[in-house]
């Protein structure tokens, strides 16, 4: 998996507005814009929470502000009978689909509907243990945002998943809030997240623009997740904080030329130009040499281009004869000496 470019999520979230049409339109454009997957949000306004209507219940700031939990929900949603049609799209256009479950019931229902590939669990989801029981038994691979958990609640929803057949968990380091700040990211916890819990990482971003998702792939995240949308428009419930099409689409670029860039750690996989090898210093004749005569500091040099002998062999050069005449310019080579 390190020798691909980060896995490219486009989350469509309630970006639909309502619309089927529109959802598949958002699949198309997003593959279009370079995503390598698509993710959807299966879930009722009853699958994550009740009809209260006292104040803990009510959003008082952000995006969302004045709505309570159930009507933002009821609003958000993606209606479950569309999983199958836009995983269809997917599939058809050469990626795939899967979605981030919000209790039992949305799991099973995945796996007759469309068996995904993974699964993601979402941030404020890390201590739904029933849930977490029920996705580790399809034994499918699991992402997991770990936004609002503490190391000692991540452990405990990886032995959970672990535990229930799970075969691979991938930490998505996250800013539960919508949209995030750039500054608030901490973006060197990913590596505390890898080296802590040996586990691959990745970023589920939810800041505006790419800068921290190119950070994060130079960092060694292998999964970045982004909502994507196709305008602004209110009923686009996360458009304000998602990518539009030509985002993404620079986004995509930008992560895999980053990916290009950081290459190998290893010396032998070090590639270097022949033209530039060419310029290193090597010995070389700098004045012209009779036949017989001896190497000094007068007739040879340190010089470019590079297809001499070593600057290394100096002093073990410096005095010996030479077999034959020599011209300025010429490449000094061992061949060229007396034995």
């Amino acid at each position: 998996m390190n020798d691909a470019p980060p896995l490219l999520v486009a989350e469509l979230s309630g970006n639909h507005g309502g619309s089927l049409q529109k959802a598949l339109d958002l699949v198309e454009r997003a593959v279009d814009c370079g995503a390598d997957a698509i993710k959807l949000q299966t879930y009722t306004p009853e699958t994550i929470t009740v009809a209260g209507r006292c104040d803990r219940f009510l959003l008082k700031d952000g995006l969302w502000s004045g709505q309570y939990l159930d009507q933002l929900y009821a609003d958000a949603m993606t209606p479950w009978e569309w999983n199958e049609p836009l995983a269809r799209k997917a599939s058809d256009l050469g990626v795939f689909l899967f979605s981030s479950p919000f209790d039992e019931s949305s799991v099973n229902f995945l796996e007759k509907a469309i068996s995904p590939q993974l699964y993601k669990v979402a941030s404020f989801e890390m201590n739904h243990f029933p849930m977490l029981e029920e996705i580790g038994k399809t034994q499918k691979p699991v992402l997991a945002s770990t936004g609002v958990s503490t190391f000692e609640e991540i452990q405990k929803a990886i032995s959970v998943l672990r535990d229930h057949g799970c075969p691979q968990v991938i930490l998505l380091h996250c800013v539960s809030e919508y949209p995030a700040k750039a500054e608030d990211f901490a973006l060197r916890r990913m590596n505390l997240l890898r080296d802590h819990f040996d586990l691959p990482v990745g970023l589920s971003d939810h800041s505006l623009g790419h800068i921290v998702a190119v950070a994060a792939t130079a960092m060694g995240a292998r999964v970045i997740e982004k909502h994507f949308t196709l305008d602004r428009d209110p009923n686009s419930s996360d458009g304000a904080f998602s990518m539009l099409p030509e985002e993404f689409k620079e986004m995509a670029q930008a992560v895999r030329m980053t990916f290009k860039a950081m290459g190998s750690a290893k010396e032998g996989d070090r590639r270097i130009s022949s033209n530039a090898a060419h310029f290193k210093r090597s010995i070389l004749v700098s004045r012209e040499i009779s036949k017989g005569s001896q190497l000094t500091p007068e007739n040879i040099r340190v010089a470019r281009p590079g297809d001499g002998l070593c600057p290394s062999q100096w002093k073990k050069v410096l005095g010996k004869t030479v077999n034959k005449e020599l011209k300025v310019g010429h490449p000094l080579g061992f061949k060229d000496l007396e034995s």
